[in-house]
């Protein structure tokens, strides 16, 4: 599956990389976005090796094109027990949360936490409800340590992990117990991903997920009144 248009010309390469990670989960078997010299950039500050881009070719036909309005989507959720079972985040607000998960190869980027950090700026986690919050990578560890975004996710009560996986897999913290629900921002939902097989996991993205763990439901973050 191969992305273009001026949305992903536009798009940052952790944009890039999260799209390209849940094409898998959508059922492709790749997901490609052209190199171009954003991402021949990011690539060079990481290595010294020779870089020989490829591209499809000139004349390659597709099976199907498929164009979407991306400035016309309202923030999104996949519904437990599976990826496909998508719904508006406002169309879910009787949903209650015990757990809220930020982190993961999706969305455990520099971007996603300083996303997540601007919903929760000024704000506190609903009684109850206990989030955890997983930079993906050291680096983004350390650059959330200097833009002093874990003083904000500390102050609205969340807890913050070493650079982890987390509980995406089940593995490591937020194992969640019988009839517990979380919304993650991890890539899968599956039953008994996070832990117990009677527990429900809903995907959405940093701002949701936050928003979410500040009114105790699941929430549109565009919806969340100031503080």
């Amino acid at each position: 599956m191969e992305f273009t248009g001026s949305t992903f010309t536009n798009m940052s390469i952790d944009g890039r990389l999260t799209v390209c990670n849940m094409v898998v989960e959508a059922g492709a078997k790749a997901g490609i976005v052209p190199p171009d010299n954003k991402s021949m950039a990011y690539v060079r500050s990481r290595t010294k090796k020779p870089l020989k881009p490829i591209r499809s070719d000139n004349n390659a036909t597709y099976e199907d094109t498929l164009e979407y309005d991306a400035a016309k989507l309202t923030p999104q959720v996949a519904c437990s027990p599976s990826v496909d079972n998508v719904k508006s985040a406002s169309e879910l607000s009787d949903v209650k949360i015990d757990q809220v998960f930020i982190g993961s190869c999706t969305n455990g980027r520099i971007e996603d936490l300083r996303l997540a950090a601007s919903v929760l700026k000024g704000r506190e986690i609903h009684n109850g409800v206990r989030m955890i919050i997983s930079p993906a990578s050291q680096e983004v560890y350390q650059q959330c340590l200097k833009e002093g975004l874990f003083n904000t996710f500390m102050e609205a009560g969340a807890i913050v992990t070493n650079a982890t996986c987390g509980p995406c897999l089940g593995g490591h913290m937020g194992l969640l117990a019988p009839g517990e629900v979380c919304i993650s921002t991890s890539n899968r939902n599956f039953i008994g991903r996070m832990g117990s097989p009677q527990s429900a996991v809903y995907l959405a993205n940093p701002a949701t997920a936050a928003a979410s763990g500040v009114v105790g439901h699941i929430i549109n973050p565009n919806d969340l009144r100031r503080p």
